[in-house]
């Protein structure tokens, strides 16, 4: 009789596609399967210390917007080039065209 898998053989944690970071900034870009092909979220949270360790938070002060927005600019291109790689990586499973 087959052994069944215990919950952490069975599911591993998904990892993201993209980390993109600004000092205690960071943008997370998550790659989801959709019936329609991939899509993407992201996830920009800022890291503090406190006296039991570092957490993160969605909350940022008004002093760091600038910099949030370079971040979500990064975060921008690097989506852009993710979405190239999943067309390109597309158009190669579709290529049905002999190989010279």
């Amino acid at each position: 009789m087959a052994k069944a898998k215990s919950k952490s053989e069975s599911t591993s944690p998904q990892k993201p596609a993209a980390t993109i970071r600004q000092g205690n900034l960071k943008c997370v870009i998550w790659r989801n399967e959709g019936e329609n092909g991939p899509w993407y979220v992201a996830d920009l949270v800022r890291t503090f210390k406190t006296e039991s360790g570092f957490q993160d938070t969605t909350k940022v002060p008004a002093d760091d917007l600038l910099r949030v927005a370079f971040l979500a600019q990064q975060a921008f291109g690097q989506l852009q080039l993710l979405k190239a790689q999943d067309r390109q990586s597309d158009s190669e499973d579709h290529d049905v065209s002999p190989q010279p």
